[in-house]
């Protein structure tokens, strides 16, 4: 039962302990990773996204209950993070929110989509593909919304939502969705060429995606925040896909199965790195923010074998 499992889960973590032994030892610095980081968000996945839509099949209306399923799964973890550090720790708003989105925001991109192909195939691309593209024109936003307010109060929240908007229109990703969107609506084909570049650029994703996602983590290592981050790690990888499992099957009733699949293993990611990068930017939670991210990772090589090999 686990021989198809293992032939999916090393490869894709042999790869990311590559770039994780290749930053601790020095050969790969912080530079190198900001700059493959980047790459792969604002070169190889909006092109990954632009070819991929363009050709495929879409639904003749937009899966309401797929999208629910998911993002009402989300933030039902999300206010349960809330809580739950509201309740055992007493910690500011601004914490609250980090330790709330560092247990409710998966690792899409870095970690989903690679896992995802290799392991369902090219069926699992527009069910992937429908939550990659709404989950950071939702969740960032939101984020970003709610810490503004937490520092700021509500007196900036016109402000924030302006710069927010903008940001959206000019993320590399939501260029790369819409455009694919208006080719497949409008039946328009790549110039052969161009469709060239664009399938290199896509293929170069997952181990390059993987390669960055295992250098960042080694940055991570360092001061853990054992007291809060357990909890995290649990809520995360076991409790958000739950929830959203139950939520598409009880709920919703989505009968289509790879739908389903797709669905559980993007909520069973690990939290992925948009937690630290916030609470960076905002001075607050990076030791629960890095530490969740890290053991999220971590623990997540038994949690994602565990389901493939149930699906399988």
């Amino acid at each position: 039962m686990f021989g198809p499992v293992f032939d999916i889960i090393l490869p894709i973590f042999g790869l990311l302990m590559v770039g994780y032994i290749t930053a601790r030892v020095g050969w790969f610095d912080q530079s190198a990773i900001r700059g493959l980081t980047r790459y792969v968000f604002d070169f190889a996945v909006p092109m990954l996204l632009l070819r991929t839509l363009s050709s495929t099949n879409l639904p003749d209306v937009i899966p309401w209950d797929y999208l629910a399923s998911y993002y009402f799964g989300t933030f039902f973890v999300l206010f349960t993070g809330f809580v739950l550090t509201r309740l055992f720790w007493q910690r500011t708003l601004s914490q609250q929110v980090i330790n709330a989105f560092s247990g409710s925001f998966s690792n899409t991109v870095l970690l989903g989509i690679p896992i995802i192909l290799l392991a369902l195939g090219d069926d699992a691309v527009l069910p992937l593909f429908i939550i990659i593209g709404t989950h950071g024109l939702i969740m960032v936003p939101l984020f970003t919304i709610m810490l503004e307010m937490a520092k700021n109060g509500r007196g900036r929240i016109t402000t924030v939502i302006t710069r927010t908007s903008y940001g959206l229109i000019t993320n590399p990703l939501i260029i790369g969705l819409l455009s694919g969107l208006a080719l497949n609506s409008f039946e328009i084909s790549l110039w052969k060429p161009i469709d060239e570049m664009a399938k290199l650029l896509g293929s170069s994703v997952t181990p390059c995606a993987l390669f960055a996602l295992g250098a960042t983590l080694a940055s991570f290592r360092e001061k853990i925040s054992w007291q809060e981050v357990p909890l995290i790690v649990v809520i995360k990888t076991l409790v958000h896909p739950l929830v959203v499992w139950v939520l598409a099957t009880q709920v919703f009733g989505i009968k289509e199965a790879i739908w389903i699949q797709v669905l559980v293993l993007l909520a069973a990611q690990p939290t992925g790195v948009n937690p630290f990068l916030f609470a960076s930017r905002y001075n607050v939670g990076q030791l629960i923010a890095s530490g969740s991210v890290f053991i999220s990772t971590v623990f997540s090589i038994f949690t994602l074998s565990l389901l493939l090999a149930f699906f399988n």
